[in-house]
């Protein structure tokens, strides 16, 4: 290899990374990709990388691969999971394309698939956006169980005592809250601590209902019954001593 070359692979390989504690994208992870768009497009991605100089012809056989080092310079931003979602947004794609009868066309350039690599749940194992919402709202209304940890950990961020008589207007604005905690651009919503491998337990304060015990599952029902009962008598949840004394008094004169 030359000395140049051998610059720029060292140039190459000393990039800065902006995704913070996200495993960066490398060398090995282009090679994957490259690897997995010519199983998803086939001989359409071969002659793309072909036409486009993505590779090198050995033995008269066109071999696809980041030779002049273009796709890692415009990923290097990206993370291995920002990767794994543009790959899985692509095959969606594709599958739409075919089901419609139409050819799936391989990206034109590696900025192009950077623009698909936006993280999502569903390529990272968890629940998609409308399903943990729905299981959210099946938690609060009929105290079904958590579907993962993830939405557990979202919806510590929304009042579910409110949610349960809260308006058509409120309720959207629920799902907003729940979104911003669960898939959004935030740095500590769900999705992003999942790809950064943080253990989403140790800050659920709450946790979900499969890992509480009949007890727990008990005090906590009864307590959110008192709440209501506190709600419908149109009493504050909270009072200080003065307060209560006085709700003591009034009730006493009405016995």
């Amino acid at each position: 290899m030359s000395s140049a070359a051998e610059s720029k692979r060292r140039e190459r390989q000393g990039a800065r990374s902006t995704t913070g504690t996200l495993a960066p994208v490398t060398e090995q992870t282009i090679d994957w990709l490259f690897d997995a768009l010519g199983q998803l497009y086939g001989v359409h991605w071969r002659r793309r990388c072909a036409d486009a100089g993505w590779g090198e012809e050995i033995e008269g056989q066109w071999i696809c691969l980041d030779a002049t080092g273009e796709w890692f310079q415009a990923l290097q931003h990206l993370s291995e999971p920002h990767v794994t979602c543009g790959l899985a947004a692509l095959n969606e794609a594709a599958a739409t394309a075919v089901a419609e009868g139409r050819t799936a066309w391989p990206p034109d350039s590696a900025m192009l698939f950077a623009k698909s690599c936006r993280l999502r749940p569903e390529p990272l194992g968890l629940p998609s956006l409308e399903e943990a919402w729905r299981n959210v709202q099946e938690h609060a209304f009929a105290g079904q169980p958590y579907l993962h940890d993830a939405v557990a950990a979202a919806a510590e961020h929304v009042d579910l005592h409110n949610l349960r008589s809260a308006s058509y207007h409120q309720l959207a604005e629920h799902r907003r809250q729940f979104a911003h905690y669960y898939a959004s651009s935030n740095r500590d919503c769900v999705v992003e601590r999942v790809a950064r491998g943080e253990s989403l337990r140790p800050r659920a304060a709450l946790g979900h209902d499969g890992q509480r015990s009949r007890a727990e599952l008990a005090e906590r029902t009864g307590r959110e019954a008192a709440q209501q009962r506190v709600a419908d008598a149109g009493l504050p949840h909270s009072m200080n001593a003065d307060q209560g004394l006085r709700s003591l008094r009034a009730a006493l004169k009405g016995a």
